[in-house]
């Protein structure tokens, strides 16, 4: 019996799925309980914003380590910042991502070229 191939937009959508969503009220008050504060690392070059926060109302973690692993790294960071998302550091959660923006494909925009960032090819044979 053949398995059935992926589209990376399934493959895309299977790795997003185990990420940590975090609300950003979350991450507000963890960071006014704390005297650890949430610090943008996002590389600069990248686009000017209006908030110290990203748009969208949610964040994310890797839950894998070997996905925080490959965000240590400049370049990746940077690829991920080109991918459209600000990244911060917390002492707490370690870094979390957001995307500044809403009414729009995320997977399109934002999470398909993360995962071929990442250099994922879980939709290939």
């Amino acid at each position: 019996m053949t398995a059935v191939k992926m589209t990376i937009k399934e493959a895309t959508e299977k790795w997003v799925m185990r990420f940590n969503s975090i609300p950003q009220n979350i991450i507000v008050k963890l960071c006014n309980n704390s005297e650890e504060e949430l610090a943008e690392i996002t590389p600069s070059g990248t686009d000017e914003h209006d908030g110290f926060l990203p748009m969208w109302g949610t964040m994310w973690s890797f839950r894998d380590d070997v996905d925080n692993w490959w965000l240590e790294n400049e370049e990746n960071m940077k690829a991920m910042a080109e991918c459209g998302f600000r990244i911060y550091d917390q002492e707490d959660y370690g870094y979390v991502f957001g995307v500044d923006g809403a009414g729009y494909d995320f997977y399109e925009a934002h999470w398909i070229p993360l995962y071929k960032a990442r250099g994922l090819c879980w939709h290939c044979d």
